[in-house]
C-alpha cells in the first residue's frame, strides 16, 4: 500500500517537473532578435543649410522608426549625387529635381520620390544705407550672382527680362555672392541662407523674395531613386519617405528644435544667423509642411528649365517625373 502511494507520489510530481520544464525553458530563453536595420544610402549635393529636413529625420531617429539604417554622402555637385544614383552607389540622391528630369532625357530612369525645399529660396539684398527699396530701384545697378549653373541667377535674369530692366551682373562663386556687395563694388546681391540672415544682421536690407513670388510652391530640391527601386522596393521607399515626412512635420510644430539641429549640423556658423534662417524657411514653407511634390511645383522648377532652353516645352510631364505613390499616404 505504501509503496504504491510512494510510486503514485513520485509519478504526479514526475509530470509536474515535466509540465514546468517548457514554461521555464521559455521564461530562461533569449528574446528573438530584432530584425536589423535596412541599409539606405543617399547622397546629398552639399552640405546646406537647405536641406535640414533631411538633417532632422536622421537626427530624430525618424528614418530608424522606420527600421531603415541611413547613410548621408556629400556628392559635392547635383550631377555627382544623380551620377551615384545611376551607378548603383547610392539608393537616394537629394538635389535639384531638374538634374534627374534632364539624366532621364539622356537615357537614365531615375524618378523624384519627396520634396526637401519648396519654395524658391533666392533673396536680393541691398545695403542698409541704399536709396534702393524696391526691385525696380535697381534698374541700371550692378548686382553680385552666382557664376551659372545656378538657379538664382536663371531666375534673376527671368525676372529682368519679364520687368524689361537692365542691370549688370557681376557673376561670382556660388556662395561668395555677398563679399563684392559688403565691398562695395555691387549695389545688390542674389542670396542664399545662411548668407541673407548674415547680410540682415549686419544691417542689410531685403527688397526681393523670390520665395514669395510662386503660388503653389517650387520644387527646388527632391530626393530621387531608380524607377527600378520603386518598383522592387516600394516598401523601403514609402518608409524613407515617411521618414521624411515625419521630420518635416515636426520641423513645423517646433522650429525652436529644427534650429537646435540646425546649429549642431552648422557649429562655424553665428547661432542668431541660423536661428532666423530656420525661422525664416519655416515660416515662408521653404521647408515644406510635407514630402508631397505637387504638380504645381513641379511646374514651377520646369518652367524655368524650358527658359532657359535646357527642356522644350512638352517635353517632360509631371507624370514621368515623379512618382507621387509613397509622399501621399504619408497624409500629406
Amino acid at each position: 500500500m505504501e509503496a504504491r502511494l510512494l510510486k503514485s507520489r513520485l509519478i504526479s510530481g514526475l509530470r509536474a517537473l515535466l509540465l514546468a520544464a517548457p514554461l521555464a525553458a521559455g521564461l530562461a530563453a533569449p528574446p528573438a532578435l530584432a530584425a536589423a536595420p535596412q541599409k539606405v544610402v543617399i547622397y546629398q549635393a552639399f552640405q546646406s543649410l537647405l536641406y535640414l529636413p533631411l538633417y532632422v529625420a536622421i537626427d530624430t531617429g525618424q528614418f530608424t522608426k522606420q527600421g531603415l539604417d541611413v547613410q548621408k554622402v556629400t556628392a559635392g555637385s547635383g550631377a555627382a549625387g544623380v551620377s551615384a544614383v545611376i551607378g548603383g552607389h547610392a539608393t537616394f540622391s537629394l538635389q535639384d529635381p531638374m538634374i534627374a528630369v534632364l539624366a532621364n532625357l539622356k537615357g537614365a530612369t531615375l524618378t523624384n520620390v519627396a520634396l526637401v525645399v519648396n519654395s524658391a529660396p533666392v533673396w536680393i539684398a541691398v545695403p542698409g544705407s541704399s536709396p534702393v527699396h524696391k526691385f525696380s530701384d535697381l534698374a541700371g545697378k550692378t548686382i553680385a550672382t552666382a557664376i551659372p549653373p545656378s538657379t538664382g541667377t536663371y531666375l534673376l535674369q527671368r525676372l529682368l527680362k519679364r520687368e524689361k530692366m537692365q542691370m549688370t551682373l557681376d557673376t561670382v562663386q556660388l556662395g561668395t555672392e555677398l563679399a563684392p556687395m559688403m565691398a562695395g563694388r555691387d549695389q545688390a546681391a542674389t542670396l542664399f541662407e545662411p548668407q541673407l540672415d548674415e547680410a540682415v544682421a549686419a544691417g542689410d536690407r531685403i527688397v526681393y523674395a523670390f520665395a514669395k513670388n510662386y503660388p503653389g510652391g517650387y520644387a527646388f530640391s527632391t530626393i530621387d531613386t531608380l524607377r527600378s527601386t520603386a518598383a522592387s522596393d516600394p516598401a523601403m521607399v514609402r518608409k524613407f519617405v515617411a521618414g521624411l515626412a515625419a521630420a518635416e512635420a515636426l520641423m513645423h510644430r517646433s522650429p525652436k528644435l529644427a534650429a537646435t539641429i540646425a546649429e549642431r549640423e552648422f557649429p562655424g556658423l553665428p547661432k542668431p544667423v541660423v536661428q532666423a534662417a530656420v525661422a525664416r524657411m519655416v515660416g515662408l514653407n521653404v521647408y515644406p509642411t510635407g514630402p508631397a511634390i505637387s504638380p504645381k511645383a513641379f511646374a514651377n522648377a520646369l518652367s524655368l528649365q524650358e527658359y532657359i532652353g535646357n527642356i522644350k516645352p512638352g517635353q517632360v510631364r509631371y507624370k514621368d517625373a515623379v512618382d507621387d505613390r509613397f509622399a501621399a499616404p504619408a497624409g500629406h
